[in-house]
Formats: C-alpha cells, sequence, structure tokens
C-alpha cells in the first residue's frame, strides 16, 4: 500500500497493470479459422504437450492429493500458455480474479456517493468527496460537511465502517442524515443507491476539479456532465486530476476528448500486427468544453487510458495543456479480453496505440511539464503484519523496516534510516513512538506497534491532504494563482473569480 495525497467482450479498453490494469480491446473477426487451424495442425509440440499431460494425471505423486487435478493441469498450461516476458499484459485470468477485474472495471458503487474520513472515535465522519450524479450529490451533499448521524445512529459514536454497512444494507427506503455545514445543523433524506464511483466533481471560484480514478462504463458521460456545468459557470481553469488511474474504457476517453476537441480530431492510432493503422477520431459532442488552462495531475500509475487522454490533448493543445506531477507508467499497448462460459477470461495484446502525432509512450511514459518529487513515504510500500508473524528487531533486516523507518521520521521521530536495516537508533525512535502511544516499549516492530504506526500514519497523511491536497495539486492551484494574477479577467467572469483561481 502506497500513501497517496488524495484513486468487455467487443469494446474497447485500456488499462495498465497486470489484474488491476486493463488494455485495450477488440474481438477478432477471424477466430474461428484460427480455431479450426488448430485443430488441423497435430504437431509433435501438441502430441508432447498431450503426453505430459497423461503422465502427470497419472503419475504425479501429489497428484493424488488434488481435488481435481484434470482441471489444475489444465490451469496452469493455460496459465503458462499466456506468460510472455516481452508482454506482461497478455494473462489468462481465473474465474475469481476474472470476477474481481470486471468489478473494477465497472466502476460501480453502492451507498451515498461520497468518500468518508473519520480519524479518531469520538469524531463525526467528514465528507472529503462527493461523486457526480450520485445521491449524495443530488441530496446537496459538500466536501467539508460532517455527519452527525443516520437515523437513529449516532455518526460520532460507531466505527466508520458499521456506518457504511448501514447506508448500504437499507437501500429501499430514504435514511435521515443530520449534517454540520459551517457550524449549522442540515437535515438531509437520502437513499441509497448504484452509483458510478469513479468521478469527483468540485468547483471552485475560478477553477473546476475533476477526480478521475479509472475510466469505467459511465465514466465518460460523469466527465462530459461535469464539463458541462464548467462550461456553463464560465469557469476557464481545469484541473483534472489522473493520479493513480491505470486505465479503463477506451470509449470513456473518446467520449472526454470528444468534448474538448474539434469533431474529427484524433484521439488515438492503432498500430496493428499486420503493420496497418487504425485511426480512432472524436465523436460530434453536444457540449464543447473551452478553457484557459487545462491541469493534468499524473504519476506513475497513471496508465493506459490515461496515457491515452494525455496524449491527445498535449498534441492538439500544447499551450493549453500542463501536466503536473511524476512520469506516467508508460502503457502502450491494446488488449482483447476473450470471457468464457465458465467466468474465466483471456485478456491478450493486439495492437500498440500511438498518440495523434504518432508517439508512442510504450515502456517509457510521459514526462510531466510540472515536476513533482513524491514524498519520501510515496516511494515505500508496506507488507501487512499478521498476528503469529515475527517481531523487527533492532539490528536485523526485514522488508518492512524501510517503510517503518520512513513512516516514524514522517511522524516526526529520529528514525536513522530508509533501507530493509532496522537500526538501533530507529529501534530507540520506535520506543518513543511506543510510549506516546501507550504500546509496551519493546523496540521492536510487532504487529500492534505496526498497525498503530499505520494508523498514525493515515490520519497525519489524511490531515494534510483534506487541508490542502496533494504536493502536484497544491502546484496546480499555484499556477492557476499566479495565472490569473497576471491575466485580465475573461468577460463575465464574477468579481471574485477576477480577483483569483483499454478494454
Amino acid at each position: 500500500m502506497n500513501f497517496r495525497g488524495k484513486r468487455v467482450i467487443g469494446t474497447l479498453l485500456c488499462g495498465a497493470l497486470l489484474l488491476t490494469m486493463a488494455g485495450c480491446q477488440r474481438m477478432p473477426a477471424n477466430a474461428a479459422m484460427e480455431k479450426a487451424s488448430i485443430a488441423e495442425n497435430d504437431s509433435d509440440e501438441r502430441k508432447k504437450f498431450d503426453e505430459i499431460y497423461d503422465i502427470l494425471k497419472n503419475e504425479w505423486y501429489y497428484g493424488s492429493s488434488e481435488e481435481n487435478v484434470d482441471e489444475l493441469l489444465i490451469e496452469q498450461a493455460l496459465s503458462g500458455m499466456v506468460s510472455f516476458d516481452e508482454d506482461i499484459h497478455t494473462n489468462y485470468l481465473p474465474k475469481e480474479q476474472a470476477t474481481i477485474y470486471s468489478e473494477k472495471l465497472a466502476g460501480n458503487g453502492k451507498g451515498f456517493g461520497v468518500l468518508l474520513m473519520k480519524r479518531d472515535a469520538g469524531q463525526a465522519p467528514t465528507v472529503r468527496g462527493v461523486y457526480i450524479e450520485s445521491p449524495a450529490e443530488k441530496a446537496g451533499l459538500l466536501p467539508g460537511d460532517k455527519i452527525l448521524g443516520i437515523d437513529d445512529i449516532d455518526a460520532t459514536a460507531v466505527p466508520l465502517d458499521d456506518l457504511i454497512s448501514y447506508i448500504q444494507s437499507n437501500t429501499d427506503r430514504p435514511l435521515s442524515v443530520r449534517l454540520e455545514r459551517d457550524g449549522q445543523p442540515i437535515e438531509a433524506s437520502i437513499q441509497a443507491d448504484t452509483f458510478d464511483a469513479t468521478v469527483l466533481f468540485e468547483q471552485n471560484d475560478n477553477y473546476g476539479v475533476i477526480t478521475l480514478s479509472s475510466f469505467s462504463e459511465n465514466s465518460g458521460e460523469d466527465v462530459v456532465e461535469a464539463l458541462r456545468r464548467l462550461q456553463e459557470s464560465g469557469v476557464r481553469n481545469l484541473v483534472i486530476d489522473l493520479s493513480g488511474n491505470s486505465g479503463g474504457y477506451l470509449k470513456a476517453v473518446k467520449q472526454i476528448a470528444s468534448a474538448l476537441l474539434p469533431d474529427g480530431s484524433v484521439v488515438f492510432r492503432e498500430k496493428l500486427k499486420d503493420g496497418t493503422e487504425n485511426v480512432v477520431k472524436t465523436d460530434k459532442s453536444d457540449v464543447k468544453a473551452e478553457f484557459d488552462h487545462i491541469y493534468i495531475l499524473q504519476d506513475g500509475n497513471s496508465a493506459s487510458a490515461s496515457e491515452v487522454l494525455i496524449g491527445a490533448l498535449k498534441d492538439y493543445m500544447p499551450d493549453t495543456v500542463t501536466t503536473i506531477g511524476q512520469k506516467t507508467y508508460g502503457k502502450g499497448t491494446e488488449q482483447i479480453n476473450k470471457m468464457f462460459d465458465d467466468g474465466t477470461t483471456l485478456k491478450y495484446t493486439v495492437a500498440e496505440w500511438l498518440t495523434p502525432e504518432g508517439r508512442s509512450c510504450n515502456l517509457t511514459g510521459f514526462e510531466p511539464d510540472v515536476p513533482v518529487e513524491l514524498e519520501e513515504y510515496e516511494t515505500v510500500s508496506y507488507l501487512p503484519m499478521n498476528e503469529g508473524d515475527e517481531p523487527i528487531q533492532p539490528d536485523t533486516v526485514a522488508d518492512n523496516a524501510a517503510p517503518v523507518q520512513i513512516y516514524l521520521r514522517y511522524l516526526g521521530y529520529p528514525a536513522d534510516r530508509s533501507d530493509t536495516y532496522f537500526s538501533p537508533q530507529s529501534s530507540e525512535a520506535l520506543r518513543m513512538f511506543q510510549a506516546d502511544h501507550g504500546l509496551e516499549q519493546t523496540g521492536a516492530v510487532d504487529v500492534q506497534t505496526f498497525n498503530a504506526l499505520i494508523e498514525a500514519m493515515s490520519k497525519k497523511v489524511a490531515e494534510e491532504t483534506e487541508s490542502s491536497g496533494s504536493k502536484a495539486y497544491r502546484k496546480a492551484v499555484e499556477l492557476i494563482e499566479q495565472s490569473a494574477g497576471s491575466a485580465p479577467a475573461a468577460e463575465g467572469a464574477s468579481e471574485a473569480a477576477s480577483a483569483e483561481t483499454a478494454e
């Protein structure tokens, strides 16, 4: 886990990383012919495969302990068949993984449609963000609202997970919600429902913010709706946050590009296996949003569909679009999803995509116009510790020693290293942390200490990002304010605005 400052057959998609990121997909027209060809080509290699299969099925010692050795051997063979060093995005997904993959692409949530944060027991959950077109947005909830209670439940007295579970378990009727906004009590009636959990939207005096966590089935429509609102309000600056966005449906990219670029503009090019090129262009859109400046936030997990959108906007509007953050992931290939009746899925590469000007980001990514360095804690991840795991002792080496020492230092404790060696000085720093949090002062990283450290980190990061956002976001706001201070206000702008900011 990294702490961050802030997240179908026959259709085109984009994504990036194994299992959690998609690709760009298309159904092959000659699938039946290929299958027939394979059946006719009973080669020596195929005979060898059958022989190995029979040997393992009948003579493999450990096969007797397998409930279904036939299924195991076939699944293993299928997984091995799609393992290529040069193409990590071609995968065979067993049923469970395929289900998770499909649900991630759908992008649906159930509930009110808000991001909630609760730092400590006894505090009211705070709304961090509101998903566009969600029940919460339709009821008028805003970022910063505090939820005091729902029906007869005191929201300050129950764990956040219990509150969310109550909301999701009562979708058949409106719930009575007690809120506090700017110190004033507010009553609302909200009925939980399904919503697109990929698009957060917020409008400020002179800029709008669209946070897009993935390109799901409804993401394109929701982003276009946000663009429509901004266009009608006269806002001239746009921030699109693609940090951590690993991709999704190329259809959504095309919808978004169609609302920002002229009709008939090239969104991306597909370089096919036979050397030919297919050009994908924007459609006619009812929304044509124009902005003086568009700031795109990106990082190392912005991939595939995110990179398609970045490439299209940068190629067409280099003077309008500014990218901020870190180099993107660098996934420039497209995949097809072939779903089988048993629930498994084959995802395989069929093309490389290029920007409108013919640039590829595959394996290289897109460098940002304005680099923003990550906080040190954002450069490491940790492995969860479980009951029974051996504590990390001082003067030893462990994978989790690196994040532990970096987190300690971020929290203000004098750990002296950032690698996997847990030093005696870092152990003393840990003793200080343990003393401050009512833990046994052993200087070793046990499960209780580790979980307390993760919780403390989560709270501090949430507090900092709640007040001012990520470093990339703060840089975008800084550039907007600089632009507002050096340029005349747009005609019709408010007084306040003129004063300030695939698969």
